[in-house]
Order: structure tokens, then C-alpha cells, then sequence
């Protein structure tokens, strides 16, 4: 077999396990290089160890970020471990490093921020207006991710109980938190809407509203701002903020608790919010030692 019949292979696997579009988009992006650099008329059974290590040098000469070389890295990593339990190799894909990505610190939006966030959304509506104010506080209030957003229905909210159900990654359902704002947001947003279904988000012609539409809402309004916005910031303020006010009501963070609210498959992906978290509760807590002391020879005395 080639190596491109193999990644074929590769690919229809993840199809069958019903993984995601955007995910065998993914491994169809960060794989196909490799593919391309050992050719994909090779057959499978030449590749050797050096081959992979020519690449993986390849790649630390090009203008990449390291958190983008890692990426490539390790969707090459799990195609070659896939391949090599499937078909014989003559590699050992273990032996594959994957470089750690620099940790990328969570920017909590103060109390300002977060009001000109909401100051800044316009639309040529009032209804259009009170549509993205609800997503923006879904993102930021709920921790929902901007397909979740879409996929919204208004049969799955519950205003009585300050809930809803929402059909994440892997098309698994969970209940999530509705905070009295966003659910006002969204009253609002139901009453003056000029369509009705049940898809609770919709565009100005009565579409369901798609991932793009939202993705392109958050950019147009973050050039607004003189500071940096995304979906993906919303939802990280969300999970960090709820470490925060877990810890300082209870005095603990129940880390699986927020695992479940956040949809994630590994406690260990929600572990760095914990981690963010619990770096600004003690930057919060920290009493300055120096502060107490009576200096002598110093600028202050007491």
C-alpha cells in the first residue's frame, strides 16, 4: 500500500467513529504536508525512522509559532501510531516527540471591559442587536463555543430552572447554566424576533444561524475594541471566572463539575482554567512582606 492509501484509510476510520467535520478537516490539514513531503506514492512499508525526523526538521526551519508546530506534530503522530497498529511499519511512531505548546495565559475582562463589550454591539435591527447581546452572554456567561450557540433550540430552555440543553462535540447533549441576564437577553431577543422556530438563533432572512456568521459577529466587534475578543476568550473568562467564584463562595473548585459544564472529554483540559484561576486568587490573597517590615535605610520608615 502507498502511504496516501494508508492516510485514505486513516481518514475513513475517523468517519466511522463519527468524529466531527472539523476535526477530519483538521487531521486532512496538518497531515496532508507530510504526505506531500515523503510523497504519497511511497510505499507505506519504506517508510523508515529517518523519514519522519527529515520532516519534523522541515518543520522546525519554517516560520511556524511553536503551538502551530506542535499541532502538525502531534496530528502526525496519532496517523503514524494508527497506521503502525494497523498495517506492518517500520517505524516506531512512539518515538515521536511532541514539543510542548507555551502556555497562553487567560485575560479576565474587568467590569469596564465587559460593558463595552455590550456598549459596542450594534446591528441594523433592534431584534439583530438583542440576538448578538444573547450570544456574546451565552459565550461569556455559559461557556457555550459558537457551534453550540447555533444549534440552540428553544424547546431545550428552561427559564423556570435557569438551564438548557446543549448539543456539543461528538453530538452529546448536557445541561448547562442560563444566568438571569442572558435569559432576559433572550426573552427579549424571542419577543422581538420575526420568525419563529425552533432553532433559536436565526439571520435576518430566517436561516438558522451558522459558526461563520457568529465567528464573523465576534471579529467585526472586536475591531471595535481596544482590546483583543473571540469566542474562544468568552468561553475561557467563563471557565476561569467560575473557578474564581467556586473557590471564594466555597473555599474549593469541584474541577469535574466544571469539566461536565464545559463539555470536555479530559479533566486534564479543564485543569489549566483551575490552574489560571488559582493564580489570580493568589496574586488577589498575597500579603507584601516587605510592606510590614520598619526599614531603616530605606525610602519609608513607620
Amino acid at each position: 500500500m502507498t502511504l496516501q492509501e494508508v492516510f485514505d484509510s486513516f481518514i475513513l476510520s475517523r468517519q466511522l467513529a463519527d468524529l466531527s467535520p472539523k476535526t477530519i478537516t483538521a487531521y486532512r490539514d496538518f497531515v496532508s504536508p507530510f504526505i506531500a513531503a515523503l510523497s504519497p506514492d511511497k510505499p507505506f512499508l519504506d517508510i523508515q525512522q529517518s523519514d519522519i525526523q527529515q520532516y519534523l526538521l522541515m518543520l522546525l526551519k519554517k516560520p511556524l509559532s511553536k503551538s502551530t508546530r506542535a499541532t502538525y506534530i502531534r496530528h502526525v503522530k496519532i496517523f503514524l501510531c494508527w497506521a503502525q497498529n494497523e498495517y506492518t511499519a517500520s517505524y516506531d511512531a512512539k518515538k515521536i516527540k511532541v514539543p510542548k505548546s507555551p502556555k497562553r495565559e487567560v485575560r479576565i475582562y474587568t467590569e469596564s471591559e465587559i460593558n463595552a463589550i455590550f456598549s459596542s454591539i450594534t446591528a441594523e435591527s433592534d431584534w439583530l442587536v438583542l440576538r448578538n447581546k444573547c450570544i456574546i452572554a451565552l459565550m461569556y456567561d455559559s461557556g457555550l463555543r459558537q457551534a453550540e450557540v447555533c444549534s440552540l433550540r428553544r424547546s431545550k430552555i428552561s427559564y423556570a430552572d435557569n438551564r438548557m440543553v446543549v448539543r456539543g462535540k461528538g453530538d452529546k447533549e448536557r445541561t448547562v447554566p442560563l444566568g438571569s441576564l442572558t435569559a432576559y437577553f433572550m426573552k427579549e431577543y424571542t419577543a422581538n424576533c420575526p420568525y419563529s422556530s425552533d432553532a433559536l438563533f436565526v439571520n435576518r432572512r430566517g436561516q438558522p444561524l451558522t459558526g461563520n456568521a457568529v465567528k464573523l459577529m465576534v471579529s467585526k466587534l472586536a475591531d471595535k475594541l481596544p482590546f483583543e475578543l473571540s469566542s474562544h476568550k468568552l468561553r475561557h473568562n467563563f471557565a476561569t471566572n467560575y473557578c474564581i467564584d467556586q473557590y471564594e463562595h466555597n473555599r474549593q473548585v469541584d474541577i469535574y463539575r466544571l469539566m461536565y459544564l464545559m463539555g470536555h472529554e479530559d479533566v486534564e483540559t479543564t485543569g489549566r482554567y483551575l490552574h489560571f484561576a488559582y493564580e489570580i486568587i493568589a496574586s488577589r490573597d498575597s500579603i507584601s512582606h516587605l510592606d510590614k517590615l520598619n526599614l531603616v535605610n530605606g525610602d519609608r520608615k513607620t
